[in-house]
């Protein structure tokens, strides 16, 4: 039962990370990726630190252990900054499809990194389920650009391993996240300290290119899309990164990354009601494919 439950929850977080996803792409037509995400832990913080102070009485965890910390910042650093910026250079050489075709395979990475240095084990259903849950969602991806990206122009190899990088990176992230919250460590804690690490690191990034200024005159005069960016602060940075935390208290790093990483399939029928996209047959087949992988997984 406690695997169900944590299965639920990253099923869950999959849809809350539709849901970010969507407004993510909203505000992101004003302020581009970097910034959503820099502003976004900004706005998230706004929502962890007074919840924190509730829950813990405490505003920030100070009395967590230095391992913790490191652990936690190791995580957030290698999610929410390393694995974020090979991403966005990978969609500039390759594009965004055969990116988010490679992303796809960070849960075969999550699940090897967890098997070799946390020694959690797999069962051969849940293998199998990783496998169809991957594959489900590979073949919905590859038809979801509209994008059409010219090799001919391109650094192809520097692109493809850009994106085995990004994936590697969000493998590592949520390997390292099943360490932090080991023990019984709060969720609530741990996302906190992964917020406040990747909001020093990404907005010295900013400040070191020189774009501080700019970006700043850019947020003052976008309120439309600083409420998308509010919207997609709260699901993704809080309740998504929430959930997760949670469910990794419960059931395998491969298991939660696999069922996480569904977050395309539940886009299927929010960009159908939020951007009038066509579903296709492929659609469905690939959402098909991937149930029956959900499904093995809650057998295993």
């Amino acid at each position: 039962m406690e695997n169900v439950f944590g299965e639920v929850l990253a099923l869950t977080a999959a849809l809350v990370f539709g849901v970010a996803s969507t407004a993510y792409t909203l505000a992101g037509r004003k302020f581009g990726a970097s910034l959503s995400m820099a502003l976004s832990l900004i706005v998230s913080l706004g929502f962890y630190v007074p919840l924190h102070q509730l829950i813990h009485g405490e505003l920030v965890p100070l009395t967590a252990e230095p391992d913790r910390w490191l652990i936690l910042g190791l995580s957030s650093l290698a999610g929410f900054v390393i694995s974020a910026l090979f991403l966005l250079r990978s969609f500039q050489y390759i594009g965004p499809r055969l990116t988010m075709l490679i992303g796809s395979t960070s849960p075969i990475f999550a699940a090897l990194l967890a098997w070799a240095f946390l020694g959690q084990q797999l069962p051969t259903f849940a293998v199998i389920g990783i496998a169809f849950v991957v594959g489900g969602v590979v073949w919905v991806v590859s038809e979801r650009s509209a994008q059409q990206f010219d090799r001919e122009h391109a650094e192809y190899g520097k692109g493809l391993l850009m994106a085995v990088a990004a994936a590697i990176g969000q493998g590592a992230a949520f390997a390292l996240m099943s360490e932090g919250v080991a023990g019984g460590f709060s969720p609530m804690s741990a996302g906190l300290i992964r917020t406040i690490v990747a909001i020093a690191f990404l907005w010295a990034y900013i400040a070191l290119r020189g774009q501080l200024r700019y970006n700043l005159s850019l947020i003052a005069s976008s309120p439309r899309a600083l409420a998308w960016l509010v919207l997609a602060s709260v699901a993704g940075p809080v309740a998504g990164t929430i959930l997760i935390l949670i469910s990794l208290q419960f059931t395998s790093v491969g298991v939660s990354s696999t069922l996480t990483n569904t977050t395309p399939i539940f886009l299927i029928p929010i960009t159908y009601f939020a951007f009038g996209e066509h579903i296709t047959a492929r659609a469905v087949i690939g959402t098909l494919v991937a149930i029956a992988g959900v499904a093995l997984l809650f057998a295993a």
